[in-house]
């Protein structure tokens, strides 16, 4: 592993210094050998926060987002992909792990168990070069992620990521393996690309942090989720041209594997962890929290499609092992798109769930929704009438636009309440109210599929031990659920 400091640096060198004294007899038997299996490469690119709704192959606004665009054409796209935990680490660990966050020990800022296999551990174990940028803190324990390089920061320089991915593929090939590398850049993260706060870690927008052609407030478009306010307007522009500087970002990884020479044998993922940190999104079970599109490129597919069915990003893990055919570990909980690829039968899953349990803050905000194609059923365990949530998605302008707003306006006011003190269970309609608005729970028009729904995430909370599961069954009965808060426990050890 590959972390350099200058003690090690200096060891190194006199290292190198003694084993040019040796005989060449001596040294010759500790030359790597060439392995002669022909095996695909892995660039996993992830996105920070960014929500489906801000890129252009998914929105159809061109020249936004045009690296992303380019690369999408060459690719399948999975339109309706969900994370499982719409809050970085524990979505992180579930998606290189193919586990549950409360499956894998990892439902809030925290390590999964000891000794839980991952992405890395499964390519490291055959012989891969693995390497990452960023994030680093965010896939623990360490020894699930045993990385030959590993660069961690929160710079948002566009050429940060592709500049380690060139080191990468250069070891790589020096030492005759294949690699595995994971870039994760840290747009569109909080600070916004613009906002007051960013001027320093962006060093003013200045130089190669700085975007050509910067949106105005005028120039977007507000989501379904958020309301139409000067505020937010500024901050979603901020927002926006966060993502375009991802876009460069990636522009530049995709150029440096090109350039390396091993494009046609590498297979490419690119997905977000979650939606925007904004409310009604991050850290919350609203959809716009936990879509999270995908693009997948590898040597050999067919025609590029595009596939709606309902997934999760559990199912990224065994895809990619699948496609590299490595042995999966046991007791996953995703399974493999290279049957829906290949055009074979596959069932789609009738329902995903996706599921919040401790914040950064180490607050526990225990949430779960249970999603089909049009509806979405959500059960809320800290709303109890006297807890009020409070998260980094309500950090900067549009959080307080709406509090601001709110003060006159009753609609916006009962949507603040929505919010801040949730409904301990809610039915919403995706198709007829895509910012989840209205809560049907109580029409007796809808009342069966609220009864449905009641029924199957009970069963899902049944089959997978849901740490909830006895707080469903409370508020099912009527009751008020029991929540335990030990904040200094569970709140992020670092970093965001």
């Amino acid at each position: 592993m590959v972390n350099v400091r200058k003690r090690q640096f200096l060891q190194a060198t006199a290292a190198l210094a003694i084993m040019a004294a040796l005989p060449r007899a001596v040294t010759a038997r500790d030359y790597v050998k060439r392995d002669l299996r022909k095996r695909h490469n892995l660039l996993l690119i992830t996105a920070d926060d960014v929500d489906w709704s801000a890129l252009g192959f998914m929105n159809g606004r061109r020249n936004l987002t045009p690296h992303l665009d380019a690369l999408a054409s060459q690719t399948h796209v999975f339109e309706q992909v969900r994370t499982v935990a719409p809050i970085c680490m524990p979505s992180r660990q579930a998606f290189m792990s193919g586990k549950l966050p409360h499956r894998n020990g990892g439902n809030g800022f925290f390590p999964m168990h000891e000794g839980t296999p991952t992405l890395c551990t499964a390519l490291s174990a055959e012989g891969y070069y693995c390497a990452a940028s960023h994030k680093i803190g965010h896939m623990q324990p360490a020894t699930s992620f045993p990385w030959d390089l590993k660069q961690e920061g929160k710079d948002r320089h566009p050429m940060v990521h592709a500049d380690m991915l060139r080191l990468a593929i250069t070891e790589a090939q020096a030492q005759y393996k294949p690699f595995f590398v994971n870039c994760n850049i840290n747009d569109p993260h909080r600070p916004f690309y613009g906002s007051e706060d960013a001027e320093e870690i962006d060093h003013g927008q200045t130089g190669p942090y700085r975007i050509p052609r910067p949106l105005k407030p005028g120039q977007v478009p507000i989501p379904a989720n958020l309301e139409d306010l000067p505020g937010i307007r500024t901050e979603m522009a901020q927002y926006w041209n966060s993502v375009q500087r991802l876009d460069i970002a990636v522009g530049n990884i995709l150029k440096a594997l090109k350039d390396s020479g091993a494009w046609d044998e590498t297979i490419i993922l690119f997905v977000s962890d979650h939606g925007m940190p904004m409310p009604f999104a991050k850290a919350s079970v609203y959809d716009h929290g936990i879509r999270t599109p995908v693009l997948l490129r590898y040597p050999g597919m067919r025609k590029p499609q595009r596939f709606d069915a309902l997934a999760t990003n559990l199912d990224i893990l065994p895809t990619l092992l699948d496609l590299l055919k490595v042995a999966q570990p046991e007791a996953l909980d995703g399974q493999s798109w290279i049957p829906l690829m290949e055009g074979q039968q596959r069932p789609e899953p009738r329902f995903i769930m996706s599921y919040v349990d401790y914040v950064s803050s180490g607050w526990l905000y225990p949430s779960r929704t249970l999603q089909d194609r049009r509806y979405a059923f959500h059960f809320t365990a800290w709303a109890d009438g006297k807890t009020r949530l409070k998260t980094e998605s309500m950090w900067g302008l549009t959080f307080p636009a709406m509090a601001e707003a709110a003060e006159a306006d009753a609609r916006i006011a009962a949507r603040v309440s929505q919010y801040v003190e949730g409904f301990p269970m809610a039915l919403y309609d995706l198709q007829a109210d895509p910012g989840q608005r209205v809560n049907l729970l109580e029409d007796p028009a809808h009342r069966a599929k609220a009864d449905e729904m009641k029924r199957l995430m009970l069963a899902e909370m049944e089959r997978t031990s849901d740490p909830q599961l006895e707080n469903f069954r409370i508020v099912l009965a009527g009751g008020t659920p029991v929540l335990t808060q030990d904040p200094p426990r569970y709140r992020i050890r670092g970093g965001d």
